[in-house]
Parts: structure tokens; sequence; C-alpha cells
């Protein structure tokens, strides 16, 4: 009920309606990964370096689906970048790792230009990882770090350190996990 009211809200705040279609209904049952670089790890402070979508549908990461955009830490660019991912993605959910982060980052510099902060469902991957590895007697907790799901879910390490390179990681963890459930 809370989201609908979000929902509701943020429409009406739209001042851009040629993003109206971020409101819409996502029935193809698709989910967007999201990952960001930035200047800093403080989204009030930090600049977009650049930002990766890419596509899962089913069982599959579609990596030849993907938008990848550098922007360098320029404005316009980031701007560009951030309205050119909200088209990408239309109303799909986000998937990422600290996508608050991410979202929080991107809703700074979206807002002044269409009147609300990005819509979409979010989900963060190392809550579905925490969810399925609660701490039970007898068992350690859960260690969040991105490294540490990846190889407990015994899949590739990230290799170089890039937005490319963390959705890519971001969404075999959300398959891996989801497959499980």
């Amino acid at each position: 009920m809370l989201s609908d009211l979000r929902k509701s809200f943020n429409r009406r705040n739209l001042t851009d309606p040629s993003f109206g279609f971020l409101f819409e209904e996502d029935a193809g049952g698709e989910v967007v990964v999201l990952a960001v670089g930035a200047t800093s790890f403080e989204p009030a402070q930090a600049d977009l370096l650049e930002l990766t979508a890419v596509i899962v549908r089913g069982n599959r990461l579609l990596t030849s689906q993907r938008l990848h955009l550098k922007s360098a830490g320029d404005v316009g660019t980031a701007e560009e970048a951030v309205l050119a991912l909200l088209r990408f993605a239309g109303p799909r959910p986000l998937v990422g790792y600290y996508l608050n982060f991410a979202v929080g980052l991107l809703d700074r510099i979206v807002r002044p230009l269409i009147g609300v902060q990005i819509p979409n469902e979010k989900i963060e991957v190392s809550s579905l990882y925490y969810d399925q590895r609660r701490v039970l007697p007898g068992r350690s907790p859960a260690d969040l770090r991105f490294d540490s799901i990846l190889r407990d879910l015994e899949l590739p390490d990230r290799g170089t350190s890039g937005s490319f390179d963390d959705a890519v990681s971001a969404g075999l963890i959300y398959l891996t996990l989801r497959q499980s459930t």
C-alpha cells in the first residue's frame, strides 16, 4: 500500500510527461541489473563515472542487451546517461548489489530533470542472500561482502572492478538465488 501511495505521489509530481511509462505495470517478467561507478561511496557527494544495466530474461543474463555509458564525472553526460537508463529500464524492477547507493546517486541526478526519483521496484541481491542464509544455531553469520557472496555461491570472481563486471556478477547472484527458492 505504501508503495502504491509513493507511486501515485511520484506520478503526480512528474514534470516530464515523456517519462510516464515508468509508472506503467511491468508485465514482461524481466529485470534490469544495475551497477554504477562513482568517485566515492557517499551518494550525496559522489559523481557518476559510469553505469551499466543488463537485462535478465527468464534464467538468462542478456549481456548483449545492455547499456554501458561513461560520464567521467561530467554533469551533462551524467544526466544523459541517467535518462538513457530510465528509457532502457522502463518500468522493470532494478536489481543490484548496494543498490541503495546506486539509486541514491542516480536519484540526485534525475530528480531535477523529471521531478521524481526513480520509481522502479528495487531488489537488493545481498538481502536475497541474507534471507536464504539466515543465522541458525551453530551456523556463522552471513558474510554480505560482494566477493564473499560470489565465493559462497561458487560463482566466478568479478575480475576487474568496473560497473559491467559488477552488473554481471550481481545478475549471476540474482539468478542463482532465484533458482534456489
